[in-house]
């Protein structure tokens, strides 16, 4: 390595350096400048050094190599070779633990570190790229926008420094001057703003000088990095905003538009006054010249109508052109729009109005189309029959007539929305007679739509526009009217038809028997009507009466209409109807299992026939209708008697119909046998449904036998039961056609005597138990509670609490608990008279003879769970600390800097202290022997 400037901080050793001296080293290196380096010494600077060959450098030292790590994740640490590149560091230092680099070697474990190198690295605020042309400045950059918008330019600044290698990114930009076109600096962004300056020069320019100050960290702070760059920024010229004209030709020939100069804010805002107008763009010649800005609107439409009355739109376009001032910065381009448009001349029906039959199947089509004049101006048609622009709707009447429908009908396919409007007469001969208006609009977009919206700039800056997207011209619109005379409607051919006779109601209207085709009017009903029986040909009477069916007949009839035009209109209608079968009225049996025998057909009502067949459960049948039903030998169920279909073509006409005769046999009910129980008082409440007979059927009712008012439902409350025996009757009826059913539940309720016991005094350091705990009755078990009412039973390992209540039950054979008895416990305190101390050994032999190996502290750590022990030697040093958590002291250290070691031989003294918040704490001493 060569040209290094290094200033290496003094190893940093811990306290335990001299057991781990090969593990947790650290070191510091300082590079104030790393721009000067040169890592392989190829004549190349590059900014890389290597962690190993640095820590010898600084140390004299070599360490085993093992693998890098970077805990800060600055991406320019070679892990596996140390090698560490300075240039892809982001910034200087401002802390020296900003780069630090950890190495983990095999002496140290995969868990330790050997070493940690400090890296502080000085401060590099970058290199300026290099000036451009004779002004020696590092950047030029056009100002864009109109200036009176608030257009501001904006610049990276980073992008004045050369990228390798990078300038460190927490340096500050700052500006040296005081121009009131400088806005300001936001990050790395410059803003500025060059305003227009009418005339010459013909640069608008000013140059603004930069300074990009990096700060360091002792020893690389003075002084500071600092780089200065110089900005050019050059106004970008503004030929103006220009407005876009839509203009209707209704406008043109009222004279509203002239003579205009297009320099005038109503055309062009706030260009530049040095541009040129393009007068070699403009077709018209209206531009004589550049200078010249004037123009005749009306001579221009008079040319287009003379040359083209049928012009749709044309677009005249004028362009005002301003040179760049700059090669950094474009030309610029306005251009001025006007585009006229034509408008839609009026039109409307000719007579005479058109008129049609309904059914007059001699017209398929009609267009309504030509029924319209339409305007004719100079010998030149203004007519309409391109289908864009078009539309066709319905204005009144009964319907459309498939005007906009129409596809694929018998008529012919025709497009939606045509404008020749298309009606289909013979697809709708059925239609409903009437007027019928129809309306053709032609949209103000038929000639030209609207390419581009007129857009008008407003002045004086020209910065915002108004937008307009309608089309200058009027829609136009005519309707058109038809009529459609009616007919007496007959209705269509029908048959044939079948019924069953349940399913016609006598008299028949047999109009209301004829279909229709859906959409005309309704079957014609009146005098100019007649129904002819098609086989004699002799009138019939409507409504007809069907005579009485036997099995099934036919009959034919035809339909004939007339109307006041003479026009005729038949109908032919054929219809079958057959007889029904009865199966009689269903319902219901309830009969108990020892009923007598019936005939289940008479259980019909009704008026039945006898040709049907019976079903039932579990595939019973009958091919009779008489079937004598015995209650012993039946089963419950539903017995279905069922007669046949008659009419059994594709479609059965008459379907067989069902009764059912649905029988319930009822068992005598099961009451159970009688039960009996013992109860403990203390059970509370019972449910007599969990005491009856598991062969009794449920759903009956409970009978307080004794009146003891503790019934409810099937609930009964015994706590306030006494000593003794008593009664309870279970009924159930299981239908009102058979007898009740009754069992006796006796109950027994025994009682358990509470326990005795007295009020009981223990010593604190006897460290006693609820087991401890004396009582004056014998059983089976005893319960211990915390209160009276709890539901929680107490472990009787659980240590006792000074002035404590503690609440004993018992529980006996039965598992009947008795009502508690309380018990107050109190603890004498330590080295109350009447206890025994708790003698702590006051030697300790580490001789292992299993005698005084610990310090020995009796039932203290039981009583106090919660204490801490701390032993000091003769000086007053700690060299034990205990818990409830570590073993008892043995003479062993076990604080930071005797962890671990044989304490030598002699006295040590003790402090333990209870915490309990109410024991203070006491001291002792003892000797330790070796």
């Amino acid at each position: 390595m060569n040209i290094f400037k290094y200033i290496a901080f003094a190893i940093l050793v811990s306290s335990f350096a001299k057991i781990q001296a090969q593990c947790n080293l650290e070191e510091t290196i300082i590079i104030c400048e790393m721009t000067q380096i040169d890592g392989n010494n190829d004549g190349t600077l590059d900014g890389v050094i290597n962690l190993y060959e640095e820590y010898t450098n600084l140390t004299g030292n070599t360490i085993q190599q093992g693998t890098w790590f970077d805990p800060g994740f600055n991406f320019a640490l070679d892990n596996s070779t140390g090698d560490l590149y300075l240039w892809d560091l982001d910034n200087a230092s401002e802390a020296n633990t900003d780069y630090q680099f950890q190495l983990t070697n095999a002496t140290c474990g995969t868990d330790n570190i050997a070493l940690t190198i400090n890296v502080i690295l000085g401060p590099f605020s970058g290199f300026a790229v290099p000036t451009v042309g004779s002004n020696d400045v590092n950047v030029e950059i056009c100002d864009e926008g109109i200036d009176p918008c608030g257009s501001t330019t904006m610049f990276d600044l980073n992008q004045a420094l050369l990228s390798i290698p990078s300038a460190h990114t927490n340096g500050v930009w700052s500006y040296e001057g005081s121009s009131p076109n400088f806005l300001g600096i936001e990050g790395s962004t410059f803003l500025a703003d060059v305003p227009y300056q009418p005339g010459v020069p013909l640069v608008d320019e000013e140059t603004f000088e930069l300074v990009y100050t990096v700060p360091g960290i002792t020893p690389c702070t003075s002084p500071l990095a600092e780089t200065r760059v110089k900005i050019s920024v050059i106004r970008e010229v503004f030929s103006g905003a220009a407005n876009i004209f839509n203009i209707c030709e209704t406008e043109l020939i009222a004279g509203n538009y002239g003579v205009i100069d297009l320099r005038d804010d109503a055309y062009l805002v706030n260009e530049d006054i040095e541009g040129i107008w393009l007068n070699g763009d403009d077709p018209t010649g209206q531009l004589s010249g550049p200078g010249d800005s004037i123009i005749d609107l009306s001579v221009l439409y008079n040319d287009l109508y003379q040359s083209n009355q049928r012009f749709g739109c044309e677009t005249y376009d004028f362009s005002y052109f301003v040179e760049s001032r700059s090669p950094v910065c474009t030309d610029k381009t306005s251009t001025v729009s006007f585009t006229f448009f034509e408008y839609i001349r009026p039109f409307s029906q000719v007579d005479p109005t058109p008129e049609f039959c309904v059914g007059d199947e001699s017209i398929s089509t009609f267009n309504l189309y030509s029924l319209l004049g339409f305007t004719t101006e100079n010998g030149v048609l203004y007519d309409y029959p391109n289908d864009e622009g078009v539309t066709w709707s319905l204005v009144s009447g009964p319907s459309h007539l498939g005007l906009n429908d129409n596809i694929g009908s018998p008529c012919g396919a025709y497009p939606v929305n045509t404008s020749s409007g298309t009606i289909c007469l013979s697809d709708l001969t059925n239609a409903d007679a009437g007027t019928y208006t129809f309306q053709f609009d032609v949209s103000s977009d038929y000639n030209c739509p609207v390419g581009t919206p007129e857009t008008i700039y407003e002045t004086p800056d020209g910065c915002a526009s108004s937008i307009d997207i309608a089309h200058p011209c009027q829609s136009e619109t005519a309707q058109v009217t038809i009529i459609i005379h009616p007919k007496n409607y007959a209705g269509e051919d029908t048959g044939v038809l079948e019924f069953c006779e349940s399913s016609i109601t006598s008299p028949i209207d047999l109009i209301s028997l004829l279909t229709t085709n859906g959409v005309d009017d309704p079957i014609y009903v009146g005098d100019l009507g007649n129904w002819l029986d098609a086989d004699s040909g002799n009138l019939i009477a409507n409504p007809f009466t069907v005579p009485e069916i036997n099995g099934q007949q036919t009959f034919n009839f035809v339909y004939n209409t007339t109307t006041e035009n003479n026009c005729e209109d038949t109908a032919d209608l054929s219809f079958l109807v057959y007889e029904e079968y009865q199966s009689g009225i269903s319902t219901t049996l309830d009969i108990c299992n020892d009923s007598t025998a019936f005939n289940l057909f008479d259980a019909l009502t009704g008026n039945p026939n006898t040709n049907g067949t019976w079903s039932g459960p579990n595939g019973f049948t009958a091919t009779t209708n008489n079937v004598n039903f015995d209650p012993a030998t039946f089963e419950t169920g539903d017995y279905t008697y069922t007669v046949p279909d008659n009419g059994n073509g594709a479609d059965v006409i008459c379907p067989g119909n069902q009764a059912i005769v649905t029988v319930n046999i009822t068992q005598n009910a099961n009451a159970g046998s009688n039960m009996q129980t013992t109860l403990c008082r203390s059970d509370a409440q019972i449910d007599l449904l969990d005491l009856l007979d598991p062969l009794a059927d449920l759903g009956g009712t409970f009978i307080d036998t004794d009146n003891t008012n503790a019934l409810t439902g099937t609930v009964v409350d015994v706590s306030n039961f006494n000593v003794g025996t008593y009664n309870f009757e279970y009924q159930i009826q299981g239908s009102p056609v058979c007898t009740v059913a009754a069992a006796n539940i006796m109950v027994s309720i025994i009682d358990v005597d509470a326990p005795s016991a007295q009020n009981q005094i223990f010593c604190l350091i006897d460290a006693a138990k609820i087991a401890d705990l004396e009582v004056d009755s014998s059983g089976f078990d005893f319960n211990w509670y915390d209160t009276a009412t709890s539901t929680t039973i107490l472990s009787e390992d659980e240590l006792l609490i000074n002035g404590e209540d503690y609440h004993v039950s018992l529980v006996d054979a039965n598992g009947c608990e008795s009502r508690r008895t309380p018990i107050t416990v109190s603890l004498l305190a330590l080295n109350d008279p009447s206890c025994d101390d708790c003698i702590i050994n006051d030697g300790i032999s580490d001789n292992d003879d299993n005698e005084n190996e610990v310090l020995d502290l009796c039932n203290l750590p039981e009583v106090f769970p919660n204490y801490e022990i701390e032993i000091f030697n003769r000086y007053g040093t700690i060299v034990f600390k205990g818990n409830k958590n570590t073993p008892l002291f043995d003479g062993t250290s076990n604080v930071s800097l005797t962890l671990g070691d044989a304490l030598p031989s002699g006295i040590y003294f003790y402090v333990f202290n209870p915490k309990d918040g109410n024991t203070a704490p006491f001291q002792g001493n003892v000797y330790l022997s070796r």
